[in-house]
């Protein structure tokens, strides 16, 4: 009796099929929609259910009620819920303000092996290495596992570019990679394999590579198969034996990786770079069982000389380089917690930075927060299902809080579904937990939330949170969230020194959704606060959603919950009981948390005189006058501001006496962070010691205990300064800047004539300064910009604001 058979099914259609072929003889008018509305190839009318990708639960529930509609079938409840999905894929189809995409750890080979020259370009393939794709690395183009390279195979005849790269893992490499290898060779292709070994399968848990595979091993196969030119690029840290290597490869420490692949691209036919690190999650791992060897030698900035010219996350790719809030702007850090002891950031050209050795990472002092006994909330009931939505960042125990639920479900007797949305989250990018709760598990028909099925929002992440995956999950009136504030960097900060989190536009994007059902908590703040680590932030998040009311589970079971876990039960049981308190307390919470941030100039008067101070202890009272004088003539706030931290900039310029005055505090400042008999070894480029690096830059060199006693003498010698008798001021950099003090006044001048001639661009051009940041190449490069930029603005400026807004519309 059936006019219409629907048949969903996702990817290739099998019980289309059948059911196509069961009524052939027989149709009695029977249609049949699967992958098409109607027929297939040339007689299809409109594709229903894509043989690609994921099917996607609201189009699915669009698709259906639409054709409901169609055959008359559309009561008012189908229509509502068509509206209601409608909705929600507007929600979805918005653009995300921001994204959190996986990104290579901290340490990872990675991080250098993906370079290639400037001009060349690499392809991509399945591994970690993937992640290149979305990082600026001229890499393009991927394909299937074993598939690697030959790609190129096709595309080489057709191109003009003779030559590319191919990344290619171990473990790859092991499992099919070889057969592209054997097949560029038969095609007398120009290509470079460049094989990571990394001693572990790292997207799938670390295994070790079957067969024992070692890279002697992969050396003498690539030769074996004809492959010309072989050379091992090895971090000097994780010397290999050479003496297990053929005798005909060629041998090279990592910063000659640049080098090296210069020489390959200019290579005719199937050359292969073997690159040689441990993978840096699994050093991480081995390390904590005493399996490999963990350096007594820490890296760290002192903020005071850093420019923020964000060279070191360029040159490492690191996101354990982290921003720090200053008066002087945002500069850089290294999360201690999170680094692997790569050390690739000493590469950035920026004298901040020290090595220590002989000390730990200080614990941090906590707060003694007494929570008192808290009230037991109202438990939601469940009507169907309780539908969670947890979100945060890979590796940060988001996957443990669904768990924990899940667990705590079955304790209360009630049943549970769990799933785990997280791809390469591993890698620090975006993770979604989906859990149902209900009374009975046939109450539950689907584990994945479908488009405003959310009864609960757990953020561990504010921009996941925000995310269209998630958005479109809740819906106004039904869902409630506890969401947490802290903007965690993404991987975009390595690589864009002036990224930041819009939270405020993220924030706005969660109140649109959940109005009042929203509340917000800084979780990790407060988890650092009050248990020295942020990583019970999720646990802190997941008590201020109990005590909120929004989890129809008892606390015993949780706790039991806890408890069976067996993972830090005393602080993760803490945290919990943190988090109620603070959803009790919010006020207070907040006061916790602030009293941990470092307090800055609040108004534009105490900035003025906080650099007023700055610039007598940098030269003399004389230049602070100076400095006063100018910025006094400034009658508009905004403008006076631009011109208090663009002037003081320029006057402020980091010369050898000022780093050396700087570094002179360079031991107070890490005894801040470390613990112990700390022995510092700087990291520096002096400007009258020849020698370049593999970049062409000028060399750094390791400068020990001795150069602790240099600093303060040296600093002495700042009335030098500008005058004929500094040794320091003929080079080029010395000269830019006090061009560029010169340049400033004149242009200044110019401006406060009459600003409000165009007052945006009399702003702009005050705050360029701020732009020319860094040391050596980097602050020529910065310069270099700037200049163009100064050029435009002060014709903007001279034209008038009619000419800046005809601008801006274009």
């Amino acid at each position: 009796g059936l006019d219409l058979i629907v048949v969903v099914e996702e990817k290739r259609k099998l019980i289309e099929v059948q059911v196509k072929e069961a009524i052939f003889d027989d149709r009695q008018g029977r249609r049949v929609y699967g992958w098409y509305k109607g027929g297939a190839g040339g007689m299809h009318q409109e594709e229903l259910f894509p043989t690609r990708f994921a099917l996607d639960p609201a189009m699915i529930a669009e698709k259906i009620g639409g054709i409901l509609v169609e055959e008359g079938r559309g009561t008012d409840r189908i229509k509502a819920g068509l509206e209601m999905v409608t909705a929600a894929r507007a929600r979805a189809n918005a653009p995300d303000i921001a994204a959190r995409l996986p990104y290579f750890c901290s340490g990872c080979p990675h991080n250098t092996s993906t370079n290639v020259p400037d001009g060349s370009r690499a392809y991509a393939g399945i591994g970690c290495h993937f992640m290149t794709l979305w990082m600026d690395r001229e890499t393009s183009g991927f394909t299937h596992m074993g598939a690697e390279g030959a790609n190129w195979i096709g595309e080489a005849p057709f191109s003009s570019r003779r030559h590319v790269f191919q990344n290619l893992g171990d473990g790859t490499y092991n499992h099919s990679g070889i057969l592209a290898i054997r097949a560029a060779i038969a095609a007398d292709v120009n290509i470079t394999f460049k094989i990571l070994y990394n001693d572990a399968v790292a997207m799938t848990g670390g295994q070790k590579n079957d067969g024992d595979l070692r890279p002697e091993r992969i050396a003498r196969e690539l030769l074996a198969m004809g492959v010309r030119n072989v050379a091992v690029v090895f971090d000097a840290k994780e010397a290999p034996d050479r003496a297990a290597f053929p005798g005909d490869v060629g041998w090279h420490e990592r910063a000659r990786l640049p080098e090296v692949q210069a020489r390959m691209a200019e290579t005719e036919g199937v050359s292969a770079i073997i690159y040689i690190q441990t993978c840096a999650a699994e050093k991480r791992r081995r390390r904590k069982r005493d399996a490999f060897p963990d350096p007594d030698r820490r890296v760290f900035i002192n903020a005071d000389i850093c420019e923020g010219c964000g060279d070191c996350g360029i040159q490492s790719n690191c996101v354990s380089v982290v921003p720090v809030e200053t008066e002087f702007g945002r500069k850089r850090a290294i999360d201690q917690s999170s680094c692997n002891k790569d050390y690739s950031c000493l590469n950035g050209f920026c004298p901040s930075f020290v090595t220590v050795s002989g000390g730990q990472p200080r614990k941090r002092a906590v707060v003694d927060l007494e929570t008192g006994e808290l009230a037991s909330p109202e438990l939601p009931s469940i009507e169907g299902t309780h539908n969670v939505i947890i979100t945060g960042v890979g590796g940060t125990g988001v996957v443990t809080v669904g768990a924990l639920l899940a667990m705590a479900a079955h304790l209360d007797g009630r049943a549970a579904g769990m799933m785990e949305m997280a791809g390469l989250a591993q890698k620090g990018g975006a993770v979604h937990i989906h859990c149902r709760i209900a009374n009975a598990p046939e109450d539950i028909t689907a584990i994945r939330v479908a488009v405003g099925e959310a009864d609960t929002l757990i953020g561990g992440d504010l921009v996941v949170s925000a995310g269209h995956k998630t958005l479109q999950l809740v819906k106004t009136g039904r869902t409630s969230g506890i969401v947490n504030l802290h903007e965690t960097v993404t991987g975009d900060f390595t690589r864009d020194p002036d990224f930041r989190i819009p939270g405020d536009r993220l924030r706005l994007s969660l109140e649109a959704a959940l109005r009042d059902g929203l509340t917000c908590l800084d979780a990790f703040a407060l988890a650092e606060a009050t248990l020295g680590d942020a990583i019970y932030s999720n646990m802190v998040l997941l008590g201020a959603s109990w005590q909120s009311g929004q989890l129809p589970l008892s606390r015993a079971a949780i706790l039991r919950a806890i408890e069976l876990n067996g993972a830090r039960v005393k602080e993760n049981t803490r945290a919990f009981e943190i988090g109620r308190w603070a959803a009790v307390h919010p006020d207070k919470a907040v006061r916790v948390t602030a009293s941990d941030v470092t307090r800055l100039p609040g108004t534009l008067d105490e900035r003025i005189r906080f650099r007023v101070g700055h610039l007598a202890a940098y030269q003399s009272q004389r230049l602070a006058k100076r400095y006063r004088e100018l910025v006094d003539q400034a009658d508009n706030p905004a403008l006076q501001e631009a011109i208090a931290k663009g002037y003081h900039k320029v006057l402020a310029y980091k010369d050898e006496f000022e780093v050396a005055r700087l570094l002179s505090g360079t031991r107070a400042r890490a005894e801040e962070v470390f613990d112990g008999n700390l022995k510092l070894t700087f990291h520096l480029s002096p400007p009258f010691l020849p020698g370049r690096d593999a970049s062409g830059r000028p060399r750094k060199r390791a400068f020990g205990a001795f150069s602790e006693r240099v600093w303060p003498l040296l600093a002495r010698l700042k009335w030098l300064r500008g005058t004929p008798f500094n040794p320091f001021g003929y080079g080029a950099e010395r000269r830019m800047e006090r061009q560029l003090i010169q340049q400033y006044e004149h242009d200044m001048a110019e401006v406060l004539e009459d600003p409000d001639r165009n007052i945006d661009a009399a702003i702009a051009l005050a705050e360029l300064p701020l732009d020319v940041r860094g040391f050596g190449p980097v602050k020529e490069a910065n310069a270099q910009r700037a200049a163009a930029r100064r050029e435009t603005l002060l014709q903007s400026f001279r034209d008038g604001a009619a000419s800046t807004a005809s601008t801006a519309a274009e």
